[in-house]
């Protein structure tokens, strides 16, 4: 055994002791661990925490590595939950909403959200955050008043909450009082800073091996809904590119739907058949039309835009190197979905 580790778990043990009467929160708890670490810098430190619902308290544990194995101390005063019922759910715990007595359940909950973002799988979205907060709490990030402050005037403009009285009205729609609104802003400028930090130096080389994926054309464009409409609407087009516009038009007023007329479409966005149609047409040129959807699309090529290392693209290269390193964490990831209490269950890796 080493030696110097008596003198670790006696600062450690002094350590719970003191959290557990102070009934320190996480964050705090958090910072009274660094003198620990730095005072005893040849032992790996870390600590874990469980909040009870049963006291509504909070129970610490602090991690010792040692050899080729690990030691766990933790502290259970005498009124504390028994380490033998802590973790016990109560029976409601897997509700998460009772409308005129009808329950809805989060197994319920998570399926339904699934179904109607297609584009959101909350599952695997929810594994994301867990993986996200585990890595801020081992390498913290510093968030300053002023990045907050930021943070809440984007929140503000973005649902266009202008006045006090609006911020408030949101707020206890939501059931989110204040603290609880700067807690999860704070959080969002976090996790976008360590998108950064997971990024940095490493944009340029990204960019310049994806470089072709982030050309970009400005094109017009309509929806057909069958094929014949779609052929019939080229023909027309093909042979008279100039009035592209002036048909989109009459077909917006005839009561036609909103097609979207002009998008900005990325090479790496696209089916790759679809990018080399529209990426070897010329401006101007009207393109045949591509299956969209339940229907039909063409599209008037209006110019094409370069690949360039702008901000936009820098943007879009952090997120997909971020991806790629929470991609590499889900797959050593111990995963444990709980539908109920004391029940776990799969969560399939697709939404409905």
């Amino acid at each position: 055994m080493n030696e110097t580790l008596p003198a670790v778990v006696r600062d450690a043990l002094a350590l719970l002791v003191t959290l557990r009467a102070e009934r320190v929160p996480v964050e705090e708890a958090m910072e009274r661990l660094r003198p620990l670490k730095e005072r005893h810098a040849g032992h790996w430190i870390n600590m874990v925490w469980e909040r009870e619902t049963f006291g509504d308290s909070i129970h610490y544990d602090i991690l010792i590595g040692e050899g080729h194995g690990t030691y766990s101390l933790s502290y259970c005063a005498d009124e504390e939950t028994p380490w033998a019922v802590r973790g016990t759910q109560r029976i409601n715990e897997s509700l998460v909403v009772r409308v005129n007595d009808e329950p809805v359940y989060i197994h319920q909950a998570i399926t339904s959200l699934d179904h109607a973002w297609h584009t959101l799988h909350v599952g695997r979205h929810l594994m994301d955050m867990c993986l996200v907060d585990k890595e801020l709490r081992l390498n913290p990030v510093e968030v300053t008043d002023e990045e907050l402050s930021d943070a809440l005037t984007t929140f503000r403009r973005t649902r266009r909450l202008f006045t006090v009285a609006q911020v408030e009205r949101w707020m206890r729609d939501h059931g989110t009082p204040q603290v609880q609104l700067e807690a999860h802003l704070r959080d969002e400028v976090a996790r976008e800073k360590l998108r950064q930090r997971v990024a940095a130096g490493r944009e340029e080389a990204y960019f310049q091996e994806h470089r072709a994926g982030f050309d970009r054309a400005q094109v017009a464009r309509l929806y057909a809904s069958d094929q014949d409409e779609a052929l019939r609407l080229y023909e027309q087009l093909r042979q008279a590119p100039g009035s592209f516009l002036r048909v989109a038009q009459e077909r917006f007023l005839a009561g036609g739907q909103d097609d979207g007329l002009f998008v900005t479409l990325q090479r790496s966005e696209l089916h790759r058949e679809q990018a080399e149609l529209l990426f070897a047409g010329e401006p101007g040129q009207v393109i045949a039309p591509v299956p969209s959807g339940e229907g039909y699309e063409l599209v008037q090529v209006l110019r094409f835009l370069p690949a360039q290392l702008d901000d936009a693209t820098r943007q879009q290269i952090r997120n997909a190197l971020f991806e790629q390193w929470l991609e590499e964490r889900r797959r050593t990831a111990r995963v444990e979905w709980f539908w109920g209490a004391a029940e776990a269950a799969d969560v399939p890796m697709i939404s409905l």
